[in-house]
């Protein structure tokens, strides 16, 4: 770590700058898209519900993270939230899976009331959805949270982002420790509920040497205590520490080439290991140049979803990459040069 860092005590307060003009009826988001479900490729609806968010965004942050901005930090009265379910119930109808998140923990109950909680997954259930994924910080997985009456098959989806504890406390400004998060995977487990781990790629102030070894070190360390693991690559969100460092050229977004390491590293891990780079092929996301970032994208997809390898990609500018992780000693924890990677020179900033 570098002796002098931007303090993420900067963003403590953060959410004093979000509107207050959010539509509380309205979800944030919905759409469709495939995932694996028992080995077959489905449609799976996916849906942001609004809510206060997370405790953790309110009291301090994680430095990558801006779902805040989409949160109402008052709270949302259980009516609107279910005004809300109203309107999502469409795109969930005959699908087979969903993902319901909140910007925070489905589980927390002073964020999501446990009894509209119930309704959900009972709704769910009776529309023949056979899983539901939900994210939680670990701290909330208890039996009692998600005790649910009748629900689909569930799967707790939680940010573990490093094995290591100073990339934890340093880099992401977690307090989440390992022994901690052993435990509350073997509760989930225990209790019928499948885990998925979410791991950071290159966070900051780790290079992209580093933070490649730390991603692959981390899904080593998760995998006897998980079912998945999905490997993403930070991206720059508004309002955040990452967001900062990005604009102050301390940092960049990580390669694809980088994910596509980490997930061939990782091929003999005994769970299912894969990527979707959340503004992949942007600035503002994990990127190569402009000339592979779509066919790297398409191997990405294809390989999340069990339909082809990561084998046979090439491209000019991965010499380019090989270089600067070679070189990762020697340059500013996080940088690169401008226009490094082809196609991306000039006009950085949107």
């Amino acid at each position: 770590m570098p002796e002098a860092f931007v303090p993420l005590t900067d963003f403590v307060n953060k959410s004093k700058s979000i509107p207050r003009d959010h539509p509380l009826d309205k979800p944030v988001a919905k759409w469709i898209e495939e995932e694996i479900l028992d080995g077959e490729v489905v449609e799976a609806g996916v849906v942001i519900l609004r809510t206060r968010g997370c405790y953790w965004s309110i009291k301090e942050g994680c430095s990558m993270c801006g779902y805040f901005n989409d949160t109402v930090p008052g709270g949302v009265s259980d009516d609107m939230l279910r005004e809300q379910w109203r309107k999502v119930r469409p795109i969930l109808k005959g699908k087979k899976y969903a993902k319901i998140y909140t910007s925070g923990s489905f589980i927390d109950p002073t964020e999501v009331p446990f009894d509209f909680a119930d309704e959900v997954m009972s709704d769910m259930s009776d529309m023949g959805i056979e899983k539901v994924l939900i994210e939680s910080l670990p701290e909330f997985v208890t039996p009692k949270n998600f005790a649910y009456t009748n629900s689909p098959k569930l799967e707790i989806a939680i940010g573990l982002e490093s094995s290591s504890p100073v990339v934890l406390d340093k880099s992401v400004n977690k307090r989440l420790r390992w022994p901690h998060f052993v435990k509350v995977c073997k509760l989930a487990r225990d209790n019928g509920a499948e885990v998925k781990a979410y791991i950071l790629l290159k966070p900051p102030y780790l290079s992209e040497k580093e933070g490649i070894e730390d991603a692959v070190q981390s899904a080593i360390d998760a995998a006897p205590h998980v079912d998945k693991i999905s490997i993403n690559p930070v991206n720059v969100q508004k309002n955040t520490v990452v967001e900062k460092l990005w604009f102050r050229n301390e940092w960049t977004a990580p390669w694809l080439w980088s994910v596509v390491e980490v997930l061939q590293k990782c091929e003999d891990l005994p769970v299912r290991v894969y990527s979707d780079p959340t503004g992949g092929g942007t600035r503002r996301g994990a990127h190569n140049c402009h000339d592979c970032n779509k066919k790297v994208l398409e191997a990405l997809k294809n390989h999340r979803l069990g339909l082809g390898e990561l084998k046979g990609l090439h491209c000019n500018c991965k010499s380019r990459w090989k270089a600067l992780v070679n070189q990762s000693k020697l340059r500013r924890n996080g940088s690169e040069p401008h226009g490094y990677r082809s196609g991306f020179t000039g006009g950085r900033h949107f």
